[in-house]
């Protein structure tokens, strides 16, 4: 499998939030749109995924304090240009991710396979992958 931070433009800035690149296990999808070009417009059609990614710590191990607190909380924007494949299912109130795995076809486009625990799932194939826009919500 090809690494994420060759395959994703941008993907060095979610390493920087995060120290690595997420496999998304028990993230949210929170949003996915589709656009595509006005006619003779020179643009490609694009989808744009919106998926909240946590991380927990334990407090107190061993206490009766114990508790798993929120470390990390992030709105990451990916975005998908020049869609050629795109199947998708299931999207509903909560859309758990079990993760989402990059890999470089035999004719160089990039397959997205998003593999459901509940809810939203499927394939994106397409041109290019990048890091659109990320939320720290702890901030």
């Amino acid at each position: 499998m090809d690494a994420a931070e060759e395959l994703i433009d941008g993907a060095g800035r979610v390493i920087g939030h995060i120290g690595f690149w997420p496999s998304f296990h028990d993230a949210e999808v929170i949003s996915f749109s589709l656009s595509r070009p006005l006619h003779r417009a020179h643009s490609v059609t694009v989808a744009k995924l919106c998926i909240h990614y946590r991380e927990h710590e334990i407090v107190g191990a061993g206490t009766a304090d114990f508790e798993y607190v929120c470390c990390k909380s992030l709105l990451i924007e990916l975005i998908f240009s020049d869609l050629q494949e795109l199947s998708l299912e299931d999207f509903n109130r909560q859309n758990v991710l079990e993760s989402i795995h990059f890999k470089r076809s035999q004719d160089s486009s990039i397959i997205a396979e998003l593999v459901s625990i509940w809810g939203f799932g499927g394939v994106i194939r397409c041109t290019t992958v990048a890091v659109g826009e990320m939320t720290n919500l702890l901030d």
